[in-house]
């Protein structure tokens, strides 16, 4: 059977659209499989104290591994390390940018440019490898945080060569070079870079290759009940599908934990950036048939099938890329029920990967406990540098959910320049700006006790804003709270939480943005204790 892009561009997986008629009965699941008695009361606190034990471990990891050497996978009480070619090389400079996302400190910054220049310097080709595995949580991501051209020139370097690897007659991007043409599941984090790149000044054409890349893999690697295989092999001369492979997998029919996070994540990315339907339908599918297999604390084991569960080993990198990718999906779907119980899904699992369970408090250099590299290599039960960059991304990304709690009253809004009103009118179509070192300050309704103050960036999309956030309880005498940067990804709220605080007043300073010294600011609202 031929794979033509034409083909791709017009169908589905059969099985999607069969088991769309159970989707109702899906949604009443999800809702159970969540209960609220899972997430800890003082959510957020625990995410501050889990980001604030990562800070001391990630500074320690970084300072340890010397020039050209990534972190890897533990040993002992330290990391194995992996050269600047190693397929996750790009995950430890993504970390340091999560620090730095969340603290807004240079420093963070400044380690994050010199891991990676390393990254950087290797000579890439067509013939390179993992690239968005690289690349991505690097040099794109050290680009939507500080608005670098440099960043942005190699990262489009970077896509070329990965555009390169894509064969129309298949319809997807190469993953492994040999005498097959193979495409494994990890490469579902492939075709983001891709969409970047055309947002960034590169060819539109490239939004052709991720989206047939993507309805590749929603074809040949979701079978009919939503759970996944890991790897494809294809005729190079034809293009026809040859088999599909067990690869890390348990055995055939089984279901490698971190192949089906993979496409947790990926498919709703591909529903992002296209609003195609049918990745929609595919996204719901896969997520759907993850949230029915995984266990009560929300982490699996490393195979779905895997010999001797319950004591198999478990894997957290799985759970935690599975995570962001049900943020992403609570965040896009159009029906209520399901984005609840998505939401509810991703904060259950970062509850339980934020346990004494699963996040390291002791020794152990890694944020996360309990990760599975290779069963087949006996590298298991370690903590992956991948495992913790996936974690801090998605505990960055709550920010994007809605909280539970209303908004408190705002009274009045000052402000030295701009329309100060217009962050507190609740119409997105006004903004405030301001030009360089400026701040807004907000009057509420007498002390009120304030945990969290929700901004609202114009084009938040295409550039992240460095924000402070300061109390007071008489507009003259001021606290600072809260240091942070917005993601540079997200167009709509931020929810910048902190320690909870007695206060009257609440200020947002800023100064600029990525893209230049304007900021426009759409709305701010100030919440209580989350």
């Amino acid at each position: 059977m031929n794979h033509k892009p034409t083909r791709l561009a017009g169908t589905a997986a059969p099985a999607v659209a069969v088991l769309c008629a159970l989707a109702l009965a899906i949604v009443a699941l999800l809702a159970s499989a969540s209960p609220a008695s899972a997430v800890p009361d003082d959510f957020s606190g625990t995410v501050r104290a889990t980001l604030k034990r990562a800070d001391a471990r990630l500074a320690a990891m970084d300072r340890r591994a010397g020039p050209r050497r990534f972190a890897y996978y533990t040993k002992g009480d330290g990391w194995h390390y992996s050269g600047p070619s190693g397929w996750a090389a790009g995950f430890h400079p993504g970390s340091l940018w999560s620090m730095y996302q969340w603290t807004g400190a240079d420093r963070w910054r400044d380690r994050a440019l010199q891991r990676q220049s390393w990254l950087g310097a290797e000579e890439i080709g067509p013939e390179s490898q993992n690239l968005g595995g690289l690349f991505f949580p690097s040099y794109v991501r050290g680009y939507k945080l500080t608005g670098r051209d440099g960043l942005r020139r190699r990262s489009l370097q970077v896509s070329r060569s990965m555009a390169a690897r894509f064969d129309p007659l298949v319809g997807a991007m190469r993953s492994r070079d040999g005498e097959e043409f193979n495409v494994i599941i990890d490469s579902l984090t492939k075709p983001r870079l891709l969409w970047w790149a055309v947002k960034a000044g590169g060819p539109a054409r490239y939004d052709a290759i991720a989206r047939s890349h993507a309805l590749t893999i929603a074809r040949d690697h979701v079978r009919p009940d939503g759970s996944t295989v890991h790897a494809a092999f294809y005729d190079p001369a034809t293009g026809a599908l040859k088999r599909v492979d067990k690869g890390a997998a348990y055995a055939d029919g089984s279901t490698w934990a971190r192949g089906q996070a993979w496409a947790v994540l990926g498919f709703p990315a591909a529903y992002s950036e296209t609003r195609d339907p049918r990745f929609l339908e595919v996204a719901r599918l896969v997520s759907d048939w993850w949230l029915r297999h995984v266990p009560d604390d929300m982490v699996p084991y490393w195979d779905f099938g895997a010999p001797g569960i319950p004591a198999a080993p478990r894997d957290t990198s799985a759970a935690a890329i599975a995570a962001s990718g049900l943020i992403d999906l609570a965040l896009l779907d159009p029906d209520e029920e399901r984005r609840a119980a998505y939401a509810g899904a991703a904060r259950e699992t970062l509850a339980s990967l934020m346990s004494p369970a699963y996040s390291s408090a002791t020794w152990t250099p890694s944020v996360l406990l309990h990760g599975t590299y290779s069963w087949r290599m006996d590298i298991t039960d370690r903590g992956l540098a991948y495992g913790d960059a996936f974690f801090l991304e998605a505990l960055l990304r709550l920010r994007r959910l809605s909280p539970e709690k209303p908004p408190l009253p705002v009274v009045t809004a000052r402000s030295v320049t701009g329309v100060p009103s217009a962050a507190i009118d609740g119409s997105l179509s006004t903004s405030w700006a301001a030009r360089g070192p400026q701040s807004i300050d907000l009057r509420l309704e007498g002390i009120r006790e304030v945990g969290a103050v929700r901004v609202d960036l114009i084009r938040g999309a295409d550039r992240a804003a460095p924000l402070r956030i300061l109390v007071s309880g008489d507009g003259r005498h001021w606290r600072l709270v809260k240091r942070s940067l917005t993601s540079g990804e997200w167009a709509g709220f931020e929810t910048l939480d902190f320690a909870p605080r007695a206060a009257r007043w609440v200020r947002v300073s800023c100064n600029g943005t990525t893209r230049g010294s304007l900021c426009r600011i759409a709305e701010i609202e100030v919440c209580p204790a989350l």
